[in-house]
């Protein structure tokens, strides 16, 4: 495990190094780790997440998401039963439709699996990955189930993946709101919060995308309808700030992972007075240019 989270964070790493770096983001990319990394590594280690970055807390991030795919089980919830079309897609966080993701972020996640085991085997695989999928023979539990279970090629690119996501939530301006049980209702507080967040971005040119959850706790469909109530009032919200429509996107969550955990909740610093009910009763609102 920290042999492959050491280099998730070195291929993490050579992101923020800029142009003068690409050719060994490059060699990377063929599964050969330039050796100047390692000192870079060496250099920047802790200060992935800004000036108080923690390789620990890094660690500790790493081993929260990797948990919580495995634990995921849709159990007789319809939404496991859905077809997916896409080997990384299936959760909404890691598909091409995410803002906070781009290409390089995939390609560079998708390295890991190649340095690992070499570019034939993930070749192979991901091409059968895909011929399954074409052909409808793969649902969205089926999906989490063979990512849970693939430990050298699928499960490091989407628990890499989540964890880019997250890493790129916190570096952004982000604010969370929370709602009461069954409630897709802002309180005054959060709607004083989100006005002064909304309004400090909106003179930035800032879009916004909102990620909406659902706790674990009761039924799944229901939590999972929740979720989109609770996104559909922030953006209405938005707009009444002045927010264009095109200005938004988002996420609804139900059972798909990440939760936040309480190493996530410390990745975004969230107040330590939140539980984990009220974190995941929610929906975060990031603004990105």
């Amino acid at each position: 495990m920290r042999k492959t989270l050491r280099l998730f964070l070195v291929l993490c790493v050579l992101a923020l190094g800029g142009a003068s770096l690409w050719a060994a983001d490059e060699g990377a990319m063929s599964g050969d780790i330039d050796p100047r990394t390692d000192q870079l590594f060496a250099d920047l280690e802790g200060s992935l997440f800004g000036v108080d970055g923690d390789s620990d807390v890094d660690e500790a991030l790493m081993e929260s998401i990797h948990e919580d795919l495995e634990s995921v089980d849709f159990h007789d919830d319809p939404k496991g039963a859905e077809k997916v079309d896409s080997i990384f897609g299936a959760n909404p966080l890691t598909g091409d439709a995410n803002p906070l993701l781009n290409t390089s972020h995939r390609k560079r996640w998708l390295s890991t699996a190649i340095a690992g085991v070499g570019y034939d085997k993930v070749e192979k695989h991901l091409k059968r990955q895909a011929k399954d999928l074409k052909a409808g023979r793969v649902n969205r539990s089926d999906w989490y189930d063979h990512v849970a279970a693939c430990t050298k090629i699928c499960n490091p690119v989407v628990q890499g993946l989540l964890y880019e996501h997250v890493r790129q939530v916190a570096t952004h301006p982000h604010v969370l709101l929370t709602f009461g049980a069954s409630s897709s209702d802002l309180g005054a507080n959060d709607l004083q919060t989100m006005e002064s967040f909304v309004d400090s971005a909106v003179r930035r040119g800032a879009q916004f995308l909102l990620i909406g959850r659902g706790s674990r706790t009761g039924n799944r469909e229901f939590n999972r309808t929740l979720s989109a109530r609770r996104v559909e009032s922030v953006k209405l919200e938005l707009k009444r700030f002045g927010v264009a429509s095109d200005a938004i996107s988002g996420f609804w969550l139900g059972y798909e992972p990440p939760q936040i955990t309480g190493e996530i909740a410390q990745v975004y610093r969230l107040e330590d007075s939140l539980g984990d009910l009220d974190r995941n009763q929610s929906v975060m609102v990031v603004a990105f240019r």
